[in-house]
């Protein structure tokens, strides 16, 4: 019998994220909405892992500018192209033009 777990009807409703702030704190300081970060490597992951975080990239690529900032409960959300949700404890700020 498939575990219960595995179906979408058994998993717990997440709640929309609420665009509501102006700043958010990251690892290594504060952002606002056109600043520009840098996803953390995920090392919770078993590795060698090939996941967009874990692999080897260009530094420009990792590099992205924030679209908007939010909540949903008690943590705060960066968003980022594409409309991408990350957690904002999961990127850190990165000085200068890019």
């Amino acid at each position: 019998m498939p575990h219960a777990h595995l179906y979408a009807q058994w998993r717990e409703t997440i709640p929309p994220l609420k665009a509501n702030l102006d700043e958010a704190r990251v690892s290594n300081g504060v952002v606002r909405v056109g600043d520009w970060v840098r996803e953390l490597p995920a090392p919770h992951h078993i590795q060698p892992c090939a996941c967009i975080l874990c692999r080897e990239r260009p530094e420009e690529e990792r590099i992205v500018q924030v679209r908007g900032l939010g909540q949903r409960g008690a943590t705060a959300y960066v968003i980022l192209h594409d409309g991408y949700e990350c957690p904002a404890a999961e990127v850190e700020r990165v000085n200068g033009q890019h």
